[in-house]
């Protein structure tokens, strides 16, 4: 049996049998963890995800607070709070969406 060639890391010059399996701390210094993302990949992940809010179908909450907005036309936050049975949180979620969708206008 022969025996397999060793090969040597570009980063710190040692010798491997196999080279796949070494990890090598100097390479991870170099180059970053694959695990860390950039700003702009993560600004673009945030603007897919909104997208996708973006075109999705109306919930059922959604469209009544929709519904209340269409028929008292003005409207301030707290009297809205009032006429739904909507969380604080999640009424400020709903009109989120809402604004995104361009169907509100805050």
């Amino acid at each position: 049996m022969t025996k397999k060639k060793k090969e040597t890391c570009p980063y710190c010059g040692k010798s491997f049998a196999y080279l796949s399996r070494h990890k090598c701390k100097i390479k991870e210094r170099v180059e970053g963890s694959p695990e860390e993302k950039s700003v702009s990949e993560r600004r673009i992940e945030r603007i897919e995800e909104k997208k996708k809010e973006f075109n999705r179908t109306l919930h059922k909450d959604e469209k009544t607070i929709l519904a209340i907005i269409n028929r008292e036309k003005n409207i301030y936050f707290n009297d809205l709070l009032e006429l739904s049975t909507i969380q604080s949180n999640d009424l400020e979620e709903i009109l989120e969406v809402l604004a995104l969708q361009s169907k509100i206008e805050i």
